[in-house]
């Protein structure tokens, strides 16, 4: 839908003026019939390109006149079992030499961790460049990750070392592995422009004042250039946390925090595994399991030591359910939080 008017309207209003970096954001970009005039509009205006893709990709789009002019590539990645289902389109960029490739693992609020490492893990394998960050233009959630990483072996935590997109970043080094984690917005000296798909310039999607590009002026892309950060200039920067727990009739509480251990257990199939990734201790956990099924009058999990499971902690039926029922009343939170917003 991207009207090619609004960026050359872009171009002659800017004169010699070029960006750092154009940063192509779209569901998918290559659907465009004019991907490549596009880019080459946006090569006017910047000295670098990053186009994003999401790894669900069709491959049959996937042809090299769209993408060899471009600087970079960027796999939008939200969870394992996307990458996993499309690893297909990692093979098949890599096969046609595209080494400038990232895979950008998506952090919501609501992120599974045990789901990011695994992303991480599988990326490795590929020997992707890896960025860890928000859904752009909006605030990052990585502070709980790096917490959490920071607990697990053969992790360093480096220091800020420049800014990257929208954000502060910071290096991570997993298993001497370095991951890039984006930490907060810029904010300031923010130097950017958003065009939006019906042509319509902001500073950023957040921002409550825009102008479509047949009635924008020279002095007003000005004007949005140097205003400041919309993200970063938000009042106090609250967002709401939301924490289930369970009641028995009998007043017994199953707490946030086993229901969280729980789900994780249901996905490693390990209970020594979950705590690892939650960074908490096994033998802790183990006393309050144990001391929270006796209360109840019903066990939680179950031990597999021997035969071909051996080694691994399943879930009860009685567990399941309870973990049915607690993602289901998240899930219900979570979209009036997003309703909320």
């Amino acid at each position: 839908m991207l009207p090619l008017e609004a960026l050359e309207k872009l171009r002659f209003y800017l004169d010699d003026f070029k960006f750092n970096e154009g940063l192509l954001l779209c569901p998918n970009p290559l659907l465009h019939s004019k991907i490549n005039i596009i880019i080459h509009e946006i090569r006017e205006l910047c000295r670098k390109i990053t186009l994003f893709l999401p790894v669900s990709v069709s491959k049959n789009l996937l042809h090299r006149t769209s993408l060899e002019n471009v600087d970079f590539i960027s796999l939008v990645i939200p969870s394992y079992r996307e990458l996993k289902t499309n690893i297909q389109t990692v093979k098949m960029l890599l096969s046609q030499g595209i080494d400038n490739l990232e895979a950008y693992v998506l952090l919501d609020s609501n992120y599974d961790f045990v789901n990011v490492l695994s992303i991480i893990d599988l990326c490795k394998s590929y020997g992707l460049k890896i960025t860890i960050g928000p859904k752009f233009y909006n605030s990052p959630n990585t502070d709980k990750f790096i917490e959490k990483v920071a607990k697990k072996e053969n992790v360093e935590i480096g220091l800020h070392y420049g800014k990257k997109y929208f954000y502060n970043a910071i290096k991570v080094f997993i298993e001497n592995y370095p991951i890039t984690v984006l930490t907060s917005t810029s904010g300031e000296k923010c130097r950017t422009l958003y065009l939006s798909p019906y042509g319509n310039f902001s500073k950023c999607p957040h921002s409550r004042f825009e102008i479509n590009y047949r009635r924008i002026t020279r002095e007003e892309l000005r004007k949005m250039l140097f205003s400041p950060c919309v993200i970063s200039h938000n009042t106090i920067g609250l967002s709401p946390r939301i924490n289930v727990y369970f009641v028995a009739k009998d007043g017994i509480e199953i707490l946030g925090d086993i229901l969280e251990l729980l789900e994780l257990i249901s996905q490693v199939n390990s209970f020594r595994a979950a705590c690892k990734a939650l960074g908490v201790s096994p033998s802790t956990y183990w006393e309050r399991i144990k001391n929270l099924e006796e209360k109840l009058g019903v066990a939680l999990l179950i031990s597999v030591r021997g035969g071909r499971k051996k080694g691994i902690t399943i879930l009860t039926d009685f567990a399941k359910e309870l973990l049915r029922e607690y993602k289901h009343i998240r899930e219900k939170v979570l979209v009036s939080l997003y309703e909320y917003k």
